[in-house]
């Protein structure tokens, strides 16, 4: 539970509000989300995504902040994590994280640097380097490549750069259906779609916004179970920094 658990939150918050679309004429939005595991509220997640620039030069900037307290009969799981991502038109520029996952701190500093993405990790006070060519891969977490099919029962196969895996993976992605759901009073139509890699397996509702995307939606399996992570208010910030989750 506890390995499978973090992993899997980890994972579905990084993308919960990421960028692929440009251009629009508002330049905020923030969503918060509530997490949810073996039938419980487990903890809780605000993502802000926001549009700088115009033309060629245009940017998003995206940060999230995760709090998770799970307690088990047997077994318990925290999460305290903070993500900061720029993403420009050819793909992810910055990505930062700091977490403390079962007290367990873990920073990682990354940036698009001379065509290949330099990440630094520090964990347990040891230093360690990765660089991974920018050919290696076709996207990142933060980019949400799945809103580039165009029509249902499409299929694409794309390489992943998982900053939470700190890896490239082949990712696999299927646009199921075309669902419609009600966020706060209003209904929109979302794509249903299923992707997979060796890390994980999930189901995402997605539309295309605006300003990036919006995500109502996602849910995932693992050998220790399930986990459900749903949007629970979707609005236009007066300020564009990441306000912190009331108690």
């Amino acid at each position: 539970m506890k390995q499978r658990l973090g992993y899997v939150l980890a994972v579905s918050l990084l993308t919960l509000l990421s960028t692929g679309v440009w251009g629009g004429s508002s330049d905020s939005r923030e969503s918060r989300f509530a997490v949810y595991s073996h039938g419980f509220r487990i903890g809780e997640a605000t993502s802000v995504c926001s549009l700088a620039g115009n033309g060629d030069n245009t940017t998003y900037k995206f940060s999230n902040t995760t709090r998770v307290n799970a307690n088990f009969l047997l077994r318990s799981y925290s999460l305290e994590k903070h993500e900061d991502a720029l993403v420009g038109r050819d793909g992810t520029l910055r990505y930062t994280r700091s977490s403390k996952e079962n007290g367990h701190a873990v920073t990682i500093e990354g940036a698009l640097e001379n065509d290949e993405f330099r990440i630094r990790v520090i964990e347990k006070k040891v230093t360690r380097i990765l660089s991974i060519p920018r050919e290696r891969y076709d996207y990142t977490t933060m980019e949400c490549p799945e809103i580039h099919m165009k029509r249902e029962g499409e299929k694409m196969t794309v390489r992943l750069l998982d900053f939470e895996a700190l890896e490239v993976v082949t990712r696999h992605y299927s646009w199921v259906r075309s669902e419609e759901l009600q966020v706060g009073g209003k209904s929109y139509t979302f794509r249903v779609i299923d992707f997979d890699d060796k890390n994980k397996k999930c189901r995402r509702w997605i539309r295309i916004d605006d300003v990036g995307v919006m995500i109502a939606r996602q849910e995932g399996t693992g050998k220790s179970g399930a986990y459900s992570v749903k949007l629970v208010e979707y609005k236009y910030p007066v300020i564009q920094h990441l306000q912190a989750l009331p108690r």
